[in-house]
């Protein structure tokens, strides 16, 4: 079995020690005016201490640098990426091209990991991707595990990262959505970005759906909380070489006892009683299995 990284976003310094003892291996860190949809932002300052600490603790560290970049922005994009290449992480998340322009120039391209939301669905995508010099890309979230297994199959799965755990990003736009929706029919809300409690509902359906205004842009989410523990064997076994845990609606103790509960599984115990037990400690999160499946094609008539 190809040696696992776990990957966990970090909202609090305070459980590093934690995330380690629990298996994590390395931390994914947010920081502020480079980073979108995640649990949290640090500011430069606070993320180079943290970076430092991960290092001090033995653990690996990656920095999110996902926002997308407007022309007028590429000289504070190009600025920003220097930066973080004096704290000398082991990756670099990614998902505009020019952050790809830039890091080649700068000698950080094998550090990069793609991570362009719903695009990485096939093979022939990533191989090409990887042929580029990237150092990992990331599955979309919209692919079934029979999917997911050809891919790894077809591909160096220890170049191949998957989220395992977590709200799974389902749309992305910079726009601001909520707010122009709100100027619409004229209503207000203060203190609008970043706000967590927010939801949209289709007409069909009765699922809850997290929407995230930010100042960068707008994202909606899947209607329940990702929970891999029934394909976690599959999985482990598939050679992919990087899974990621995220915070972004909970929190680092329940990241914590989710990683506890994939190492459970993977050493021999019973995935039905340790998801049980996980919803039991986490009633509100709605744990699913997301798309593994469910093709997303498919119309309500045939998912029937």
């Amino acid at each position: 079995m190809t040696q696992i990284n776990w990957i966990a976003a970090l909202q609090q310094a305070a459980s590093l020690e934690e995330m380690k003892n629990s298996g994590m291996t390395t931390i994914r860190i947010g920081v502020e005016g480079c980073s979108v949809r995640i649990a949290r932002c640090f500011s430069p300052a606070e993320a180079e201490a943290l970076v430092r600490r991960v290092h001090a603790s033995g653990l690996r560290c990656e920095i999110v640098f996902n926002r997308l970049w407007m022309e007028e922005e590429l000289a504070e994009m190009e600025m920003k990426l220097k930066q973080i290449q004096a704290w000398q992480p082991e990756g670099i998340v990614y998902m505009d091209p020019a952050v790809f322009m830039s890091a080649e120039r700068l000698g950080l391209k094998d550090r990069l990991i793609y991570a362009p939301d719903t695009l990485m669905t096939n093979s022939r995508d990533i191989q090409e991707m990887l042929k580029l010099g990237v150092g990992r890309v990331v599955l979309a979230a919209e692919i079934t595990l029979e999917e997911i297994l050809s891919i790894a199959r077809k591909t160096d799965g220890a170049r191949l990262e998957l989220q395992i755990h977590g709200r799974q990003v389902m749309a992305y736009s910079r726009r601001k959505l909520v707010s122009n929706y709100l100027q619409v029919i004229g209503k207000t809300i203060d203190d609008l970005y970043d706000r967590r409690e927010l939801y949209l509902i289709e007409a069909t359906r009765t699922g809850k759906m997290p929407i995230l205004e930010e100042a960068e842009g707008t994202a909606v989410y899947m209607e329940s909380t990702l929970c891999s523990l029934d394909q976690i064997s599959q999985l482990a076994a598939s050679g992919i070489g990087h899974f990621t845990f995220d915070s972004l609606f909970s929190c680092d103790a329940e990241l914590i006892d989710a990683r506890k509960a994939c190492g459970a599984v993977l050493e021999g115990a019973d995935p039905a009683v340790v998801k049980e037990q996980l919803k039991q400690r986490w009633p509100d999160l709605n744990y699913g299995s997301g798309y593994y499946q469910q093709k997303t094609n498919l119309t309500k008539e045939d998912a029937a």
